[in-house]
């Protein structure tokens, strides 16, 4: 997993993002000529906790501030009118880097290993090369538990299509 290279645009919102410790997940400019969106998705790294609303607002302030000090242009919008919008990744993001892993620890995924059909797992541990997954068989007929495999070891690329599931308790 490469370091992410950023464009200048994301360098702005990432420095005031990240200087609030935080991540910034993704920047994305939509909507159409006149009408843009700028899309920023900000998360915690290291907690399992959201971000809360208060939060996001302080980002939002920030960000609009950083990019009002880039004068009449700011990087990949021009002069473009646009809407700043500023939310947290859903639960349903896809894994997709090695702090999403980390932050999801303990947890249930559907995840395909090697492009197979997905199948159930906890996340056991994270190192820099991959993921230790304990792969979860149902049991053969209702109302039977579950099997829980030994941990086995697979590096980030042969893990595709990872989500969390909602546990409700």
């Amino acid at each position: 997993m490469d370091p992410i290279e950023r464009s200048e645009l994301q360098g702005i919102i990432s420095a005031v993002v990240e200087g609030q410790g935080l991540w910034c997940e993704e920047v994305v400019i939509g909507g159409s000529p006149g009408d843009r969106v700028l899309s920023v998705v900000i998360d915690r790294i290291d907690e399992e906790n959201g971000v809360s609303l208060d939060t996001i607002a302080t980002i939002t302030q920030e960000v609009s501030g950083a990019l009002d000090a880039q004068g009449d242009s700011i990087p990949e919008l021009g002069a473009e009118s646009y809407t700043l919008e500023v939310s947290t990744p859903g639960t349903d993001r896809p894994l997709v880097r090695k702090h999403h892993w980390e932050k999801n620890l303990g947890r249930i995924v559907s995840v395909s290993i090697d492009d197979d059909e997905p199948t159930q797992a906890k996340i056991h541990s994270v190192d820099a090369q991959g993921v230790e997954l304990i792969v979860i068989t149902p049991g053969a007929k209702k109302g039977m538990p579950a099997k829980y495999a030994s941990p086995v070891h697979y590096d980030f690329e042969h893990l595709t299509n990872a989500v969390v599931q909602v546990q409700l308790k």
